[in-house]
This record gives structure tokens, C-alpha cells and sequence, in this order.
């Protein structure tokens, strides 16, 4: 008896103490939310990249017209700074819902690899104040105060250099309880190159593929690229461009009418003094088979894409690939 009496009694401080533990971890949030608001970021997706005409107007970009969404399980950093202190961030993950509107869910990501370690955290909250919010996805290309992006990675933000794509500014007032925050469009920060193969049945290609090496861009921008802010912009400048990158064949795509697709993102450079090369590695017939190109008096603007297509065909026994720019593509990834 006297053993049942003391099990009842340490159950009964057994439960008191989840009480005490659950009040004193709500009293705690309470506390470290009191006097802040919750912040609500709402995305209105990106803008898709533009043909490669550029323009040096400031304030409207003459380009920018198609919005698209961004890529579901896309990864987002918002950024708020109020004056010259350290940036409150907050990273989201893009859901579309019982196929809804695209909205934000609070997450936490790895800065090293990017993946999301959970979903489900609670909102960012900020004290009242004036504050710039911008943007950047994937999320952890801004860390440390900084971004740095390489040839390869496509990288899209807020810009500061136009009204249609520039951070948000937003008053956070004390009556505020929660504040939503309509975040401009997001703008790649590279630029993008595509290729578009095509075999000319009619002219005896009857098979056209790509070996393991793909499609090979010589001159590209040398080292990375560092950002000291969300909203800056990459310039395309005459830099050291003794750099190469590869389209491997596990990337190029294989589309409905058989032709093949490859693209990718690059440093924003200007190339006019000393051409880009192209190599395309490819299969004619089974029969291995290597073509050269060079893209001369060519600059890569951030935002912009350049397209091009190679129709290859057979001519007295001899595999010949037509080389051709073309002015525009809307389709592009938000990864």
C-alpha cells in the first residue's frame, strides 16, 4: 500500500513538472516576441530570362514582361536590414498547396549544402522600425553577409539597378501585430547560354546524341564572384577569361521532337576582345563526331539568355553542323 501511495505521488510531480516546463517555454516565446511583429513575405515569382538585347537605361528595364513561378521546394533567404546594423534573415521553402498559389513556409537550411533540414519554424519577427527586404534563392547563397557565386550556378535575387525587380521598403509601425511584405520579382544574376541540337533526317542523320563530355565552353570568367549585398548586381566586365566548363551528358536534355537541349549559367563577361570557343562533342550516326565555333564580339549581361541552335546534317559523306543565334526563350530554371 504504502509502495502504490508513493508511485501515485511521483506521478502526480511527474505531470506538474510538464506543466511548469510547457508554461515556462510559452512564457519564454511570449516574452522574446513581446514588442516585435510577425513578418509575412509574399513571393510574386521571377522574371524569366530575356533575349540577349540589352539596354543601360536605369530605373525601368526595357525587358522584363513574363513573370514565372519558382520551381516547387525552391529554396528562399529573405533579408530585412534596418540602417547599418547586422541583416535579421529568415529562410523559406516554396509549396504550392492542393495545386493553389505559390506560398512561403518558414524552414531551416544548411548553409554548406543547401538542403532543408526541417520545415515548420516560426516566422521571422522584427521590432518596429524602417527596413529594406529583399531576396535571394537558392537560400544559402547568402551567408556571412555575402554571396558568392561560380560559373554554373544559377542564382536568381532582388536587383537594385531596376524599379521592377528592386528590395522592398517597408515601415513596421507599434500597432502592427503582423505585416505582410510583397517582395518585388526576383532577376537571375547570371547569364544563361542554350543550345538546341537537331539531326536532319532528311539529310541522313538518322541518330544524334552527345558524348560523356557534352558540350564544352572555353573563355568563360575566371574565379568566383563576391556580392557585399542582396541587390547588387554582376557587372559584365573584360576580365581574365582563361576558364572552361562543361555541359555533361547526364544534363542535356532529350526533347519531344528528339532534338536535344542543353543550357547553362555564366558569370557575366565581356567577351569582345577575345572570342569564346564552343565545342560540341557528339554521336552523328553512332560515329563520333567533333564540332568548333567561335562566338566573337559577344558581352553576357546578367538576366539575359542566348540561344543557339545547330542543325547537323550529312553532305557528301561528311557530318556538317549550321550554326545559328536566335533571338529568344522563354523557358528557363528557377533552381
Amino acid at each position: 500500500m504504502k509502495v502504490m501511495k508513493s508511485i501515485h505521488k511521483t506521478i502526480i510531480l511527474f505531470t506538474m513538472l510538464i506543466v511548469f516546463v510547457t508554461a515556462c517555454d510559452q512564457n519564454e516565446e511570449q516574452i522574446s516576441n513581446e514588442g516585435t511583429v510577425a513578418i509575412i513575405p509574399e513571393l510574386s515569382g521571377m522574371y524569366a530570362v530575356s533575349p540577349g538585347n540589352w539596354s543601360n537605361a536605369r530605373a525601368v528595364h526595357p525587358d522584363l514582361n513574363k513573370i514565372i513561378n519558382l520551381s516547387e521546394g525552391t529554396t528562399l533567404r529573405l533579408i530585412a536590414k534596418i540602417g547599418n546594423n547586422t541583416p535579421k534573415t529568415q529562410d523559406y521553402v516554396v509549396r504550392t498547396p492542393d495545386g493553389g498559389s505559390q506560398s512561403l513556409y518558414p524552414c531551416v537550411i544548411d548553409n554548406n549544402t543547401g538542403k532543408i533540414i526541417s520545415e515548420g519554424k516560426t516566422p521571422l519577427y522584427l521590432a518596429p522600425g524602417d527596413y529594406t527586404f529583399s531576396a535571394i534563392s537558392p537560400a544559402h547563397k547568402y551567408y556571412n553577409n555575402k554571396i558568392i557565386i561560380d560559373n554554373g550556378e544559377s542564382v536568381i535575387a532582388n536587383n537594385s539597378h531596376w524599379n521592377q525587380t528592386a528590395p522592398t521598403k517597408i515601415t513596421i509601425s507599434d500597432n502592427d501585430v503582423s505585416k505582410v511584405i510583397p517582395l518585388n520579382p526576383l532577376m537571375q544574376l547570371t547569364a544563361r547560354m542554350t543550345f538546341t541540337l537537331k539531326g536532319d533526317i532528311a539529310n541522313g542523320v538518322s541518330s544524334l546524341s552527345v558524348m560523356q563530355d557534352g558540350i564544352e565552353i572555353d573563355r568563360i570568367r575566371e574565379n568566383t564572384v563576391e556580392l557585399g549585398n542582396v541587390g547588387d548586381s554582376i557587372k559584365a566586365e573584360i576580365v581574365s577569361n582563361y576558364n572552361r566548363i562543361y555541359i555533361k551528358e547526364q544534363d542535356i536534355t532529350i526533347q519531344e521532337d528528339k532534338s536535344l537541349r542543353a543550357e547553362i549559367c555564366l558569370l557575366p563577361i565581356d567577351n569582345r576582345a577575345t572570342p569564346m570557343t564552343i565545342i560540341m562533342n557528339l554521336m552523328v550516326n553512332g560515329v563520333p563526331t567533333q564540332f568548333t565555333y567561335s562566338i566573337v564580339n559577344k558581352v553576357l549581361y546578367a538576366g539575359y539568355s542566348y540561344d543557339y541552335i545547330v542543325n547537323v546534317k550529312i553532305k557528301d559523306n561528311i557530318s556538317v553542323a549550321n550554326w545559328q543565334e536566335t533571338s529568344w526563350s522563354t523557358e528557363v530554371s528557377g533552381k
